[in-house]
């Protein structure tokens, strides 16, 4: 059994970001709990900087592991992303992206709920709802459903609301509350964004119609040969989150939603999809069609896919100062809003649903001018063994 509080300490002196150490630690005991192996397997996917359970997950051999990006590896990477990180705050974001052609990708950014609870009005803010404490229910009131979501992290546990009022009646992520729990919500929020809510296309809604489908794009801004050329970019991975029955309506895989690859050229769907494997209660993590729709994923594309695509590449031009981006995307009738970006998304599940990240050509050399290769797989082999009681 693995001393994970041991292993946070041993990764953290062999140079691992200290407060990026704990997702690595958490995601390993996942791996574990989910895919148990072997002591030689172990020992032989920790040597090469994969989490053991990988070898099943990815089907890994002695033939193909140079074809993923490591765990260990990538997480020893962070930050990828210079001091132009700061953009990518939600806050911030909304102003960085406010000119140039950008200024559609985002959704109306109404309050923002400081520290302290007070609410600072942002620049869509309707000029006439009076500033009062009855400024949240009659936004509600006029807008009928907002977006809130943490500006970092989780903000004491409420994480994302979609907040609607319906008929007279209001609801928390789809579920009906009383304005007890409406006034606890108001008066909890902390480091809060009150936003649009960005609707998805009607035919994503055919598939899941509860919650939004959310797109996770990674791109790679390709090593330079000319340093005074326009930088360019690469796909690393492409997929789209959609929401089950037993997500509670979030499209987020670690909630339960089901994620499909996609092709970035042509916004074709992959054959399959995958959850979690601790959501299938049969064991069964990758799967042809959705859950409770039944929709044939081989049979689809995404809507709108050339102007999205073409909308994110004036993104990634648009804040070319940084290298590395997971955008969240929300196709909608018209285009796309962008939900947030993330610096260094996850890469594990992608992998499959997306095919082996290191097998692109640029997005390998992007990797390799990082410095992927260069740490030293075997001492964070040894020290894992080192914590096992």
């Amino acid at each position: 059994m693995t001393n994970y509080d041991a292993l946070l300490e041993e990764v953290r002196k062999l140079g691992m970001d200290h407060k990026w150490s704990k997702m690595f630690v958490k995601k390993l005991s996942d791996d574990e709990k989910a895919f148990p192996v072997s002591k030689e397997d172990a020992r032989w996917a920790l040597e090469r900087g994969f989490y053991p359970g990988r070898i099943t997950l990815y089907g890994l051999n002695e033939e193909n592991y140079k074809n993923f990006v490591p765990d260990y590896n990538y997480f020893m990477l962070h930050p990828m992303n210079n001091h132009f990180l700061k953009w990518l705050d939600k806050t911030t974001l909304k102003y960085v992206l406010n000119s140039n052609g950008c200024e559609s990708t985002m959704p109306e950014y109404y309050v923002y709920v400081e520290n302290d609870g007070s609410f600072t009005y942002l620049m869509d803010v309707p000029a006439h709802i009076e500033k009062n404490k009855d400024f949240l229910f009659n936004l509600l009131k006029y807008k009928g459903i907002l977006a809130m979501k943490p500006n970092s992290g989780t903000s004491g546990g409420l994480g994302f609301i979609k907040l609607e009022l319906k008929d007279g009646n209001l609801f928390e992520n789809n579920k009906p509350i009383d304005m007890q729990r409406f006034v606890e919500i108001r008066d909890s929020m902390r480091n809060y964004i009150i936003t649009e809510y960005a609707h998805q296309h009607h035919e994503l809604s055919e598939i899941w119609p509860d919650s939004e489908c959310t797109l996770r794009v990674i791109m790679a801004k390709n090593p330079k040969t000319d340093l005074y050329s326009l930088s360019t970019w690469s796909c690393a991975v492409s997929y789209a989150r959609f929401g089950t029955s037993i997500s509670g309506g979030a499209s987020n895989l670690s909630s339960g939603g089901v994620g499909v690859g996609f092709d970035f050229e042509t916004g074709k769907y992959n054959d399959f999809s995958i959850r979690y494997k601790r959501f299938c209660p049969d064991g069964e993590w990758m799967i042809s069609k959705h859950p409770d729709t039944n929709a044939q994923w081989k049979e689809l594309s995404l809507p709108n896919w050339t102007k999205v695509k073409k909308m994110i590449n004036n993104i990634c031009q648009h804040v070319s100062s940084l290298d590395y981006l997971g955008l969240d995307i929300i196709i909608t009738e018209d285009g796309m809003k962008l939900c947030e970006i993330n610096s260094h998304p996850a890469m594990d599940y992608e992998q499959i649903m997306c095919g082996p990240t290191l097998l692109k050509k640029d997005v390998k050399a992007f990797f390799e001018n990082k410095g992927l290769f260069t740490f030293d797989c075997k001492a964070f082999c040894d020290a894992y063994f080192r914590c096992q009681e």
